[in-house]
């Protein structure tokens, strides 16, 4: 189930914050489990799609 504009525009706050406190390298171990259970918790979408979006909004703010 793909997410709002407003919902996108929520995790995008949240993972401002998230990415100040972790590294790169940390990603894999840390942040996808964190992500993933935010996601899960506010918008109830499965760990993958929030997998992919943490992905989709980090390459977003990179370029």
């Amino acid at each position: 189930m793909p997410i709002t504009e407003s919902q996108r525009a929520e995790l995008e706050e949240y993972l401002e914050t998230i990415l100040e406190l972790y590294t790169k390298d940390e990603y894999e171990d840390m942040v996808e489990s964190i992500v993933s259970h935010y996601c899960h918790r506010k918008f109830q979408i499965g760990a993958e799609e929030s997998v992919k979006l943490f992905y989709e909004i980090v390459a977003l703010k990179e370029s």
